[in-house]
């Protein structure tokens, strides 16, 4: 396998989650950092569209070597909510987020694209470079992080003109984001 343990944690749930059926795309810090400018993180985040029967077959099918609980998970599909998975070897902890029926949601899992994370490393799926800031921005609003606004920002600085701005602010309006999103826009120079 590979020396990097986000690499082999990747690798090990997504397995699972293919496995399962399970729509999934990498989002937060590792996808932040892979369309606009890396920041170091020793957890991985997933965006999944989980029904409570992937949740059990999730909960079965993970190595031992992962923390995980059956109940909390199925609670996740069944609440729209999230899971910690935990692998146990490394430290790693995966945030399993279980996406609920919306627009932007749906739009998320739609545009998903499947990306290699590292060199010869293999293809995970992964949120669009619009997604992440997105999420980001809407993480933001809710926690007042400042890294999600510095990551949402490295996005822009990084992608600029190639973003599909009429897809971010169609979105943004959407998720009551518009203003951010301008400001996000002016600050990145773009």
């Amino acid at each position: 396998m590979t020396d990097d343990p986000l690499v082999e944690v990747l690798s090990a749930v997504t397995r699972v989650l293919d496995e399962a059926h399970v729509e999934y795309a990498v989002t937060g810090s590792i996808a932040s950092g892979l369309h606009g400018e890396p920041r170091a993180t020793i957890d991985v985040d997933i965006a999944c569209r989980l029904s409570p029967a992937q949740a059990e077959a999730v909960a079965r099918g993970l190595p031992d070597r992962f923390y995980r609980s059956a109940d909390v998970l199925r609670r996740a599909a069944e609440t729209s909510g999230m899971a910690n998975l935990i692998d146990q070897s490394t430290g790693v902890k995966v945030d399993l987020s279980a996406l609920s029926r919306t627009t932007f949601h749906d739009s998320v899992l739609a545009r998903r694209k499947p990306i290699p994370f590292g060199t010869g490393a293999p293809e995970f799926q992964f949120v669009t470079a619009e997604d992440v800031v997105l999420m980001k921005l809407d993480w933001r609003r809710r926690s007042r992080s400042a890294k999600q606004w510095d990551d949402a920002l490295g996005v822009v600085r990084v992608r600029g003109a190639r973003l599909d701005w009429d897809y971010l602010r169609r979105m943004a309006s959407l998720l009551d984001l518009a203003d951010d999103l301008d400001r996000l826009r002016d600050e990145g120079g773009n």
